[in-house]
């Protein structure tokens, strides 16, 4: 079965360290997210700052990866051609999201 790749990148200047914790701390809200939108997270397996994961919708299962580095977030995701439809969709959404985990929230005095 032919796959599309996508692939979506959310810039930060939390530092890589921070950006980690973050988006570790946010995987409940993004499974929260995803139950709301009929999808379910089926695989979550981090490997120093890499996090491997699987999402299941509409039967089918997308995998992908995660990368932290010091000034960004890549995602990655295999989309199979029947999903390719909503890639578009898939970037604007997983950005959104990336940009509320990852904002700089500067230290209340």
């Amino acid at each position: 079965m032919m796959k599309r790749p996508v692939t979506i990148t959310v810039s930060h200047t939390l530092g890589r360290e921070a950006a980690r914790a973050r988006l570790q701390g946010g995987v409940d809200k993004v499974r929260d997210k995803l139950g709301t939108l009929h999808m379910q997270l089926t695989q979550e397996d981090w490997q120093g700052d890499t996090l491997h994961f699987g999402v299941a919708a509409l039967g089918q299962t997308v995998n992908g990866k995660l990368d932290i580095e010091d000034s960004l977030v890549r995602v990655e995701v295999m989309l199979p051609w029947m999903l390719a439809v909503f890639a578009e969709k898939l970037r604007l959404g997983v950005e959104k999201q990336g940009q509320i985990l990852l904002e700089h929230k500067p230290a209340k005095a």
